[in-house]
């Protein structure tokens, strides 16, 4: 679906979106379809200015949408190890180019498997997602986290130093023992974590940075 204009189209034109904040006048979506071509969301592009949108636009917005469900882990609904890898890099590479600071971290959630095996396999499911539900409302918006497998998740920050990263982190687990009191849970969700700052002087690939921050996690615990 795209709106060029949405004060001229009859569906949009008096909608509080358009005519108010945030004053919406260009809309484009495409539908993000799961496996066996279930919706599951939809990929949208807003301006706050009219503007033109011709079949090349369209069929590049079409390649978004395909690959957004395919970098999707479909159970916490954040991204996959595949998405954080191809996205990762090239934000990385970006910090490189300006100069600004990064950070990234694993994080391993504790006693994962013994959830699994002494309350069952949903229940530890319903963990994961509870982790990674906490992860989209603490993380800031331009940061990029993931879940790499099983228990094991990932956070890049961007624009920010070690000492700060470790904050945010602390702030996380906070965050994660007030969710999981309020869900009352029958388990407390804890995790390991290992930071690693990028060094611009050294330009480590994200792989190299990652393997990094998987052997500090594995000391600390």
């Amino acid at each position: 679906m795209v709106v060029e204009d949405a004060l001229q189209d009859e569906r949009l034109h008096d909608n509080p979106l358009v005519t108010g904040k945030p004053h919406i006048r260009f809309y484009a979506g495409c539908p993000l379809r799961g496996p066996g071509g279930v919706n599951v969301g939809t990929l949208c592009i807003l301006s706050p200015e009219p503007r033109a949108f011709d079949a090349d636009d369209r069929a590049t917005l079409r390649e978004l949408a395909a690959f957004q469900v395919a970098t999707c882990d479909e159970m916490t609904q954040i991204n996959n190890r595949r998405g954080f890898m191809t996205l990762g890099q090239l934000v990385l590479n970006d910090c490189l180019l300006k100069q600004r600071p990064a950070c990234l971290t694993f994080l391993d959630l504790d006693k994962c498997k013994l959830i699994n095996d002494t309350l069952g396999h949903r229940e530890g499911d319903r963990a994961l997602m509870d982790f990674a539900d906490t992860m989209k409302v603490s993380f800031r918006n331009w940061d990029l986290f993931a879940r790499l497998g099983n228990g094991e998740f990932v956070v890049r920050f961007n624009g920010l130093c070690q000492t700060d990263a470790e904050a945010l982190l602390a702030e996380f687990s906070r965050s994660l023992q007030q969710q999981t009191a309020g869900l009352n849970r029958r388990y407390a969700l804890r995790f390991s974590s290992g930071v690693v700052e990028f060094d611009h002087a050294r330009s480590q690939s994200l792989k190299q940075l990652l393997e990094a921050s998987d052997a500090r996690m594995y000391a600390a615990k």
